[in-house]
């Protein structure tokens, strides 16, 4: 049975028992700081059983993308070199949100298992938590699995927990046992055993519980279940394989990945690193079609190093030259049925893979070579320093895991702690360098809670925002210093929660309402409102600074919103709907909205790309701007996310989507879901200007634009500006180009002359400096000051020197303000008795000044230029005393 039918038949089985099908949320959580990535089923219904999020189901199915490659959940060590770790993978999983419990969920686990895959019974095993009587009994009494057949284990592996406080509970694995023959061979050998042999194919959490900060425990009011089955690991006991790699998907791409490599799968060697790339392939292939791009931090790091492991994994079976992105093709034809996000990225994740190898290989040979040597160079020494780890690391772009894995194959160790002294150095040059700082939220965390305890008790507040900008409304929530309290006072700030409002909250990149409450309609200011924020689900916060009287729970309030700054921010809006059309017209469907920030001043428009704008596709797609906005209806209305889906709406961050959805459509050309204000015609945008574009990571472009009367103010701007320039130039507006274009030409042909000027003057200066050369026995000396010279100049007057004067030592020095900079130079006839590193330090150390060469070159700077006119002797001396004259 191939990995897709497992997928197809899980999902159809609790589907026909009244699940809600989900699909499977990206790989990149949008609204989860907490995780790199989705690295289990639950992670997109976390909200949910937090209490945070209602849905529409009480009841759902998935097969989740994972990546565990990072952070906590981290098997990149692991993959290619086991049976079953892999970077990325698919989790199926069936859920309860208060609806079933324990039993249903064990039995529904049991009659797939060994019903619908009819996988024998015999061959499964089930563990419980240790204190778990109810579970045990339901596999022993319910399901009729001996008691040898049932194992308890502690908290350290069947009990789960979202994190130190919160939703948690015990947990029932179910374990498949591949046989003898792929154990250890221990008398010991039995389920829970780290060999091959009992692997765990599905775990059932059971979310019965509540831990206090104080580590207590207390009974949820809805008991909540949450399962996730490996389906690489189902599949692989489906046909009869004990290693994951072995199963059709991984066989298929094991041998497409053969094609152009020295060693063949078959080879016993060979197989490990095969394994690692096919893994790798996958979940970089994934991860890029979900919008993450190689980078330096974060996420993207971590696809930087799978990518960087697979290509050094191929080097090994014999891949001298970028190849990872020739396979890409494979993977989609073998997943892009299920997940066509595959192929519609198939070219981008091709062009960034390419990109990254390319990148990697021209260090990767340069970086081998210093491991090797330094490996060699340490003869029976262990340990590799962490310093040379961070120069393969910082210079050569080996990530600190991918050396480790070099080491480990020779049984070295790396110096992990002088590693991360090294990396800690370099953070305190960057945080002396400044980082920004990110401002703090209006509502506070403890406000949160709050909020989040009474949300059971709060009605979700009504956005009438879409048709109404002012409207009455009760208060029915007042918090105030962190407490809930009946009423505000004058001069007090408060967060305020109504029955329903016109405020729209910040999110989808859209900023905030801000606006006013007023005491009636049309009746007196009783306060302003400067932030709304949704931190759970359906709740409105609204936050006021100094109430002009006083505010009290259970009265009506008129809620007023800045009718002028909505209508800008939701022209920008309406633009950036418009603009990602735009994008994907002119540079290809790989374009995909990576994040936005619509205010009422600016749009900025976040786009996977990997290639700057040219001024020509800027213009054109301004250009076509300004045609779609003279006239074209902008519609939203409600539908099924399923139908939305299917009708080629663009989602954007799905993960977050409910069973209903809000489409917005501008003309018949921009189809998206959103949940922001928009325009109700493109018209009322009347000019849209782009005002910069610009790389803000890895394979990530930044469009920066405005419309409406910003956007006329900056052209105003311009077109003063290139009045005044042509008033000062006196040419007309069409001339200015070439009239400052010849002005350039003639500054750098003025440049040349000058340079020429100088170069003849310094020439002179030379010629007069090798004419005062002292001799120490048959060795010339020049140690001279020269007129106001960079370390560059420095060097070429060396060279000039060295030709008129062969054989000599040249110390040549010139003013930076109140310090020097300074070279040295000495033939290598004299490097066995005195080298040009020798006498820089001399200099250093006399003068305070700082550098370093070698043997022939070196070169220094900082130092005092009153100490260095006073040195000549000092190092005659010196030289003299090590010719021996």
């Amino acid at each position: 049975m191939k990995l897709e039918k497992v997928r197809s038949l899980f999902i159809e089985y609790f589907k026909d028992r009244g699940h809600t099908v989900v699909p499977s949320s990206g790989l990149i959580p949008r609204n989860d700081p907490t995780l790199l990535f989705t690295n289990a089923g639950m992670n997109q219904f976390k909200d949910v059983f937090l209490g945070l999020d209602k849905r529409d189901y009480k009841k759902a199915v998935s097969s989740q993308k994972c990546v565990r490659a990072g952070g906590k959940h981290n098997d990149l060590e692991n993959v290619g070199f086991t049976f079953r770790h892999h970077t990325f993978f698919e989790m199926l999983g069936n859920f309860s949100f208060g609806d079933y419990f324990k039993k249903e969920a064990i039995e529904y686990a049991w009659n797939f298992v060994t019903g619908t895959l009819k996988i024998p019974e015999q061959k499964l095993f089930a563990t419980v938590y240790t204190d778990d009587d109810e579970a045990y009994g339901i596999w022993n009494k319910n399901i009729g699995l001996s008691k040898d057949r049932i194992f308890r284990f502690g908290e350290k592996d069947n009990f789960w927990s979202m994190g130190d406080t919160g939703p948690c509970g015990p947990c029932s694995e179910i374990f498949y046992d591949h046989g003898k023959e792929n154990g250890c061979g221990k008398n010991t050998c039995n389920v829970g055993c780290d060999c091959d042999r009992f692997v765990e194919i599905w775990n059932l959490v059971f979310m019965q519980f509540n831990r206090g900060a104080d580590g207590t425990l207390s009974g949820l009011p809805k008991p909540s279940v949450d399962t996730g089955a490996g389906l690489e690991r189902i599949t692989a006991v489906m046909q009869g394989v004990a290693s994951n790699y072995d199963i059709d998907i991984f066989r298929e791409l094991k041998k497409e990945i053969s094609k152009g490599a020295s060693l063949s799968p078959s080879d016993a060697k060979a197989a490990p690193y095969y394994n690692a790339v096919a893994d790798h392939l996958r979940a970089a292939a994934f991860l890029i079609a979900d919008g993450c791009y190689p980078s330096n931090e974060g996420a993207g790091y971590v696809l930087r190093r799978i990518i960087r492991r697979a290509i050094r994994h191929g080097k090994v079976l014999g891949f001298d030259s970028p190849f990872l992105h020739k396979k890409v093709s494979r993977v989609c034809d073998l997943m892009g049925s299920s997940y066509g996000e595959l192929v519609s990225a198939s070219k981008d994740i091709a062009k960034t893979l390419k990109q990254e190898e390319e990148r990697f290989f021209e260090t990767l040979e340069k970086g081998l070579g210093l491991l090797e040597k330094e490996l060699s160079a340490s003869g029976s020494v262990k340990t590799l320093k962490g310093d040379i780890a961070f120069k393969l690391y910082d210079t050569f772009g080996f990530p600190l895991d991918l050396t480790q894995m070099i080491c480990r194959e020779r049984g070295i160790d790396v110096d992990v702690a002088g590693f991360d002294s090294e990396m800690e150095k370099q953070k305190q040059r960057a945080r002396a360098a400044g980082i920004k700082r990110r401002a703090g939220g209006a509502v506070s965390d403890l406000e949160m809670e709050i909020l989040k305890s009474k949300s059971s008790e709060i009605p979700a507040t009504v956005f009438r925002g879409y048709d109404e900008m002012s409207l009455g409304s009760k208060c029915l929530m007042i918090i105030k210093n962190n407490k809930i309290v009946q009423a505000v006072h004058p001069g007090e700030k408060a967060v305020l929660v109504f029955e329903k409002t016109p405020f729209y909250a910040e999110g989808g990149g859209q900023v905030t309402d801000t606006g006013q409450i007023r005491d009636e309609e049309n009746g007196r200011v009783i306060a302003k409102v400067r932030d709304v924020q949704k931190p759970v689900s359906g709740i409105f916060l609204h936050v006021v600074d100094g109430v002009n009287t006083e505010i009290r729970q259970g009265k009506e309030y008129f809620l007023e919103v800045d009718k002028n700054r909505r209508m800008l921010v939701r022209r920008n809006h309406t633009a950036t709907h418009i603009l990602h059309y735009l994008l994907r017209k002119n540079l290809g469907t790989h374009v995909r909205q990576a994040g936005s920030f619509v205010s009422d001043e600016v749009l900025r428009f976040d786009f996977t790309h990997t290639e700057k704008l040219s001024n020509e596709v800027i213009r054109d797609i301004e250009d076509q701007f300004a045609e779609l906005i003279i006239s074209n209806p902008v519609s939203s209305r409600e539908m099924a996310f399923k139908e939305a889906k299917n009708d080629g709406t663009i989602a954007l961050f799905e993960e977050k989507y409910g069973d209903t959805v809000r489409v917005i459509s501008v003309g018949d050309f921009s189809r998206e879901l959103c949940a922001g204000t928009h325009a109700e015609d493109t018209s009322e945008i009347g000019i849209f200007k782009i005002i910069s574009e610009e790389s803000i990571g890895s394979g990530i472009r930044r469009i920066t634009a405005t419309t409406s009367l910003n956007a006329y103010r900056v052209l105003a701007d311009g077109y003063r500006l290139l009045k005044n320039i042509s008033g000062e130039l006196k040419v007309t507006g069409e001339d200015i180009f070439t009239r400052i274009q010849s002005l350039l030409d003639e500054n750098k042909n003025a440049r040349k002359e000058l340079e020429k000027e100088r170069e003849r003057s310094s020439r002179s200066e030379l010629k007069d400096i090798i004419g005062r050369a002292s001799f120490i026995g048959n060795t010339g000396v020049i140690f001279s000051e020269v007129g106001n010279a960079s370390v560059k100049q420095l060097k070429d007057h060396t060279d000039f020197i060295k030709a008129g004067s062969p054989g000599s030592v040249i110390v040549l020095y010139s003013a930076d303000g109140n310090n020097a900079v300074y070279t040295v130079y000495v033939p290598q006839m004299l490097h066995s008795k005195v080298t040009a590193a020798d006498i820089i330090k001399i200099i250093n150390d006399s003068t305070g000044g700082k550098g370093g060469g070698r043997a022939d070159f070196a070169q220094g700077g900082g130092a005092e230029i009153n100490k260095l006119n006073c040195l000549k002797t000092d190092v005659n001396n010196y030289i003299a005393s090590k010719l021996g004259v």
